[in-house]
């Protein structure tokens, strides 16, 4: 009898199950179908081998541990608190506990502790992002979307998802002025303003979707879930799955947030303005 339980246990379970139940399968089949199976198992392994994981780094929290996947590599450090998940990531990371009974930390972009900790009245926080500004976390137990300063202090609702406690958990900046959200109990990733109106959604195939982030550098959205621990995902935004990374060192943590680094880029107008007062600039200095 298979032992199904645990993480790393359950998934060893579902590929045997797998392949307990083709053989069955075969065993019915004309030799023609059983060619086109293995074909198409051929090809699904193939895929996975070529995937190339995130350009960027991709930084997780797991509670005990952090973790940064870059390409196909990836590498842990301990947390200071040892109950961190959620996590935003501008220069440095800055992270808080799942509740307030144990403070979060600052960590340079190598994961190491700088011993800067903060402290919150939090609850239910997994996952969070920032826009450079602000850092934004989604409240698992109400569905409240909130807003935090850069240290995670000052907490206020934004708007409320409309779906109960346990329904949500991931939570990302989209780079442009809204977040995207994930769900827990179902498999919709969704578009949000910053006021709550929904702009868009895509099924993502899976629920339990843990460790939603944009990659700011190729606009696109990676995540896992709870029920493949180490795999990892690319979409695009309206949901196309450009690819699927596995991490075998992955497979014994939980990892619930997750973040690239998002670097504020001014937009057009802005640069546009930024040039007009350069070039008045050097005029005046030419004339002088």
């Amino acid at each position: 009898m298979l032992d199904c339980l645990g993480p790393i246990q359950g998934l060893i379970c579902i590929q045997f199950q797998r392949g307990l139940y083709l053989g069955l399968g075969v065993t019915l089949m004309m030799k023609k179908h059983l060619t086109l199976l293995l074909t198409g198992a051929g090809l699904a392994a193939a895929s996975l081998s070529h995937a190339q994981g995130p350009s960027s780094p991709y930084y997780m929290g797991a509670g005990l541990n952090l973790w940064t996947a870059l390409g196909t590599n990836a590498v842990s450090a301990p947390t200071v608190s040892g109950d961190e998940y959620n996590l935003a990531v501008m220069g440095d990371i800055r992270t808080t506990s799942q509740r307030n009974s144990t403070n979060g930390e600052q960590y340079d972009l190598s994961m190491v502790s700088t011993g800067t900790p903060y402290a919150g009245n939090w609850a239910g926080l997994y996952d969070g992002t920032t826009d450079g500004v602000s850092n934004f976390s989604l409240d698992y137990d109400t569905g409240n979307v909130l807003a935090f300063d850069r240290n995670w202090q000052g907490g206020t609702t934004l708007f409320n998802l409309g779906a109960g406690a346990g329904n949500y958990l991931g939570i990302t900046y989209d780079g442009s002025g809204g977040l995207w959200v994930s769900q827990w109990t179902g498999t919709m990733v969704e578009h949000y303003s910053m006021s709550g109106t929904l702009l868009g959604s895509f099924n993502a195939g899976f629920s339990s979707i843990t460790c939603l982030a944009m990659d700011y550098n190729t606009g696109t959205l990676w995540m896992g879930s709870q029920n493949a621990f180490g795999q990892f995902n690319e979409f695009t935004t309206s949901g196309t799955n450009l690819q699927t990374v596995f991490y075998g060192g992955m497979t014994a943590d939980n990892t619930l947030g997750g973040e690239f680094e998002y670097n504020a880029v001014p937009e057009p107008a802005s640069m546009a303005v930024l040039g007009l007062g350069l070039i008045a600039l050097l005029k005046r200095k030419r004339s002088k």
